[in-house]
């Protein structure tokens, strides 16, 4: 999946993960156009929608699509039709049916404007994209609050709105020529009642990125296909939970969903879709072996994956002989990933740092009391080893390197500003001025990082984002955080004031 709606990247990177798709056995990418974050394609159709500054144009969009097909690749483009919709609302605000103290956004599904403006994107898209799917959406809505659903919930149950909604995108899907798809969330996960309305041609993509139990991902496809739906398995590499690496977790759930999927002999499961959401959260060139993996699992299962899939990725990707430097690299960089705080169970610690970017979150580290010492310096000193033998795509090696680095720096940051507060001789001010030439180094090669694979002036790249943690915009994040130190540094009675507890 090409998350594009939450941060557009260039047409070169999207030729390429085509290409590397072909090339690991994917043959089908889901092209998000729509989300809360704006359109990643100029629709004709709409042109007042929020879209990005650097949107791609139908052209591109066509010739992308094109080489999809000639690589075997088809290219499914998706419109969020009901929930993340904001960039219809904020044009149309009387569609909007948000409840606002809840997260996540949605449409008013019983106002005609919203299927007609929805019926406009399907139209146009299928006119550029000759895959015979069309994804809609309709995952974590927030609707029922404005006074029309309102009412309408007076005499009809959730369920029966729900259903006649998604069964009138299905119809207008069909009318452009294609068959509609789902996330399945509510349907078969969140609330009872919706799945027995369904026009049976509606497939369900059943999602879900932290079940590894195989009973139960069956038991969730069986129940779509029973009810006589087709089904595709849903699984995760990067989402909530992870930053710029992904967990070993996330592995066991890609090879949980091969193994279920895989052993169907049922016409009605048509495979499984691995997603990949906010770009903003990881360095591009950086996760091509996680792709890789899924490439394996997907096609040979999890045993094959787990005994093969790295030496695999190593071997074509880099060029390199595989051994036991590279086996411990890969093996360490996914077991010691850290999750994110707000998307992660409390077992699972040490969390991913939010770099320090303001005088609170300076504060917040000292009370913290504590900082992680993961062995991400060992894995660095492993990687300038492995750095000698790598033949091919050096570039994406670096990117590699760098995600670690970018980790190792994090954890570095908060241990050495906890230890200058305890210790009352430390020179605070030096420390400062230290991590402040770090910082800029890093950024600087950051930088360096988005321009090969984005546009260089994209506002993703400079701006916060509505409906963005910041962790999920990591470069702009990271660049705030810099500003902060080298302010730091050149302010020594502030610098020494918040490293007392001032």
């Amino acid at each position: 999946m090409a998350d594009a709606a939450r941060l557009v990247e260039s047409p070169a990177y999207y030729h390429r993960l085509i290409d590397f798709c072909a090339d690991w056995g994917l043959n089908a990418i889901v092209f998000r156009l729509t989300d809360d974050q704006g359109c990643s394609m100029r629709f004709a159709s709409h042109p007042e929608l929020v879209t990005h500054a650097n949107a791609l144009t139908p052209d591109q969009m066509r010739e992308l699509a094109q080489h999809g097909q000639t690589r075997g690749v088809e290219l499914i483009p998706e419109i969020e039709s009901f929930g993340h919709a904001t960039c219809i609302t904020t044009a149309y605000p009387e569609l909007a049916d948000t409840d606002p103290a809840k997260h996540f956004t949605g449409l008013i599904p019983i106002h005609p404007r919203s299927l007609e403006i929805v019926t406009d994107l399907y139209r146009e898209a299928a006119s550029i994209f000759p895959s015979r799917y069309l994804h809609g959406g309709c995952d974590e809505v927030n609707w029922g609050f404005s006074e029309m659903s309102r009412e309408a919930l007076k005499t009809r149950s959730r369920a029966q709105v729900w259903g006649e909604y998604l069964n009138k995108l299905n119809a207008a899907a069909r009318g452009c020529g294609k068959e509609l798809i789902v996330w399945a969330d509510h349907v078969l996960r969140k609330e009872s009642g919706i799945l027995e309305l369904l026009d049976k041609a509606i497939i369900l993509h059943d999602w879900c990125y932290w079940d590894n139990e195989q009973g139960e991902l069956h038991g969730h496809a069986k129940a779509a296909m029973d009810a006589g739906h087709r089904v595709l398995g849903g699984p995760a590499l990067n989402w909530c939970r992870w930053g710029p690496r992904i967990g070993t977790p996330q592995l066991r759930n890609v090879e949980s969903f091969a193994e279920v999927y895989r052993r169907f002999e049922d016409a009605r499961c048509m495979g499984v879709l691995v997603t990949q959401w906010v770009p903003g959260r990881y360095l591009p060139g950086s996760m091509w072996d996680g792709v890789a993996y899924a490439g394996v699992a997907l096609n040979e299962g999890a045993a094959p994956a787990r005994a093969h899939a790295m030496q695999r990725f190593v071997e074509r990707h880099y060029g390199a002989l595989w051994n036991d430097t590279w086996a411990d690299v890969l093996a360490s960089v996914y077991d010691l990933a850290p999750p994110r705080a707000q998307c992660a169970p409390g077992w699972m610690a040490p969390t991913l740092p939010v770099p320090w970017k303001s005088e609170e979150d300076l504060r917040g580290v000292v009370a913290r009391g504590d900082a992680a010492r993961p062995a991400f310096t060992r894995v660095l000193s492993q990687l300038a080893v492995c750095r000698q033998e790598v033949r091919r795509n050096l570039n994406d090696f670096e990117d590699f390197v760098l995600s670690i680095e970018y980790l190792e720096h994090l954890h570095w940051r908060d241990r050495v500003l906890l230890e200058a507060s305890r210790a009352p001789t430390a020179d605070g001010v030096a420390l400062v001025s230290l991590i402040a030439q770090r910082d800029a180094r890093l950024l600087s090669r950051l930088d360096a990082e988005w321009d090969r694979h984005r546009p260089a002036t994209s506002p993703s790249k400079t701006q916060a984002f509505p409906f963005m943690h910041p962790e999920d915009q990591l470069h702009f994040t990271f660049r705030e955080a810099a500003v902060f130190s080298a302010e730091l540094a050149r302010e020594p009675a502030r610098c020494e004031r918040l490293l007392r507890g001032g």
